[in-house]
């Protein structure tokens, strides 16, 4: 299979980026606290958000794969930096220190094939490999509904 490769342009509106890629236009910023506008989610929510759609996409694909009954997922997903690395302390890491992804798993399955497919989409999900890979500490739960 060949490699993918995405492109996305942006152009900042004070802190507001106005991104596109392919059809599609995200928007994000800042809230007022901060100095934005508050027009759309923050990188870091947006990278959150991120998290849950992939771990979304892969796990349909692997459910597909191996006949699992995947009727629905609800995803909580929170993270926790600190932002004295964000303001320019070189000491502190700039990025999420720890992710927690809470999803809830509506199937027939037993858990023992939830537990299967929650492996299978944090060994395969590009967004949860990298944060892994960062050394971003994540704490997953998935349960039935």
């Amino acid at each position: 299979m060949k490699k993918m490769t995405f492109n996305v342009s942006a152009v900042n509106e004070g802190l507001a980026v106005k991104a596109k890629t392919g059809n599609h236009e995200i928007i994000l910023d800042e809230g007022t606290h901060v100095g934005g506008l508050d027009s759309g989610p923050n990188p870091m929510q947006n990278l959150l958000a991120s998290l849950a759609a992939c771990e979304n996409v892969v796990a349909h694909m692997a459910a597909k794969e191996m006949t699992f009954d995947l009727q629905g997922l609800t995803f909580n997903v929170s993270g926790s930096f600190d932002p004295r690395g964000f303001m320019g302390d070189l000491s502190v890491r700039p990025y999420f220190e720890e992710i927690t992804v809470d999803v809830i798993v509506k199937t027939t399955e037993s858990d023992a094939r939830i537990k299967e497919l929650q492996d299978i989409v944090e060994a395969r999900c590009p967004v949860h490999t990298m944060m892994k890979a960062a050394d971003v500490k994540m704490i997953d739960s998935w349960v039935k509904a």
